[in-house]
């Protein structure tokens, strides 16, 4: 067995590498194509929401719709601390789920809005406090709460652990 070690050539510069940017475009493709893709069955499951239940199922999906949107928001804030923001914005002002007017669109940045403010102490260390909010809010007479909060938080976590695997 030989001990071989690989030099470069005395005339070759060394070999520098660099951190390539990303665009905003870039970014949002790749959120969106996550955001068209994600699957809330599990979470409406452990909420005991069925396709029979059509008015709780539509605010429980709009819920989970925000959340994953603020979930994005902190895993862009952690991987582009410097960027996070304009890439954000721009989310906001192209994405067809949240730009312009409407009733349904406005509802949804104001849930984002929650989502954000929430997360804005704990960061992603703790999701216990999305969790108690998601009970609070389709959930209130939850028999076995504290279950169904550590349960969701631990499902939020797979699903902001997803969205930032994803993101680069």
């Amino acid at each position: 067995m030989t001990n071989a070690s690989y030099s470069l050539p005395r005339d070759e510069p060394p070999i520098r590498i660099s951190v390539t940017p990303y665009s905003a475009e870039e970014i949002l493709r790749l959120f969106l194509a996550l955001y068209e893709s994600l699957d809330f069955s599990p979470h409406l499951a452990e909420l005991g929401i069925t396709a029979l239940h059509i008015r709780r199922r539509h605010k429980a999906l709009r819920e989970f719709r925000a959340l994953s949107i603020a979930l994005w928001r902190l895993a862009l804030r952690k991987s582009f601390p410097q960027d996070a923001d304009a890439f954000f914005a721009a989310l906001v002002e192209t994405a067809p789920f949240l730009a312009g007017s409407g009733k349904d669109r406005a509802r949804l940045r104001e849930r984002v809005n929650v989502y954000v403010d929430i997360m804005e102490g704990k960061k992603d260390s703790d999701f216990l406090p999305v969790a108690t909010a998601l009970v609070e809010t389709l959930a209130p007479r939850a028999g076995d709460g504290a279950r169904l909060r550590l349960k969701l938080s631990l499902l939020i976590r797979g699903l902001y652990t997803l969205i930032f695997e994803k993101l680069v």
